[in-house]
């Protein structure tokens, strides 16, 4: 499994063969996910997305997944920006409006 330089997915350990000496799952491991602490509440506005909210909070686009690690309530990053029902028939997406999403700090004290 080819992977690029730098993702969060990188050095991640593939599962073990099973004992039986089936063929093992070719995937890999879950990524281990950091419980970083939540300090402010953002409330979701129009045209709001995740990119945006890591490039608004930490200078950078590609730390969206700090706000979505902060959030385990929602199965699916996007749910984060994206109202929980489906549009109806013919209309697009709509955003979750006037939702609370977390923002953890910038960096992990440690």
């Amino acid at each position: 499994m080819a992977l690029f330089k730098g993702s969060y997915y990188e050095g991640l350990k593939p599962f073990d063969p099973p004992e039986d000496g089936s063929a093992p799952f070719r995937g890999l491991r879950p990524r281990p996910i950091a419980a970083p602490e939540p300090i402010l509440e953002h409330t979701v506005a129009v045209g709001d997305r995740l990119d945006a909210l890591g490039q608004h909070y930490y200078a950078s686009p590609r730390d969206w997944r700090r706000i979505a690690d902060s959030n385990p309530q929602e199965i699916f990053p996007e749910d984060l920006v994206y109202a929980p029902e489906p549009p109806p028939p013919g209309e697009v997406q709509r955003e979750a409006v006037g939702e609370v999403v977390l923002i953890p700090r910038r960096r992990e004290v440690r």
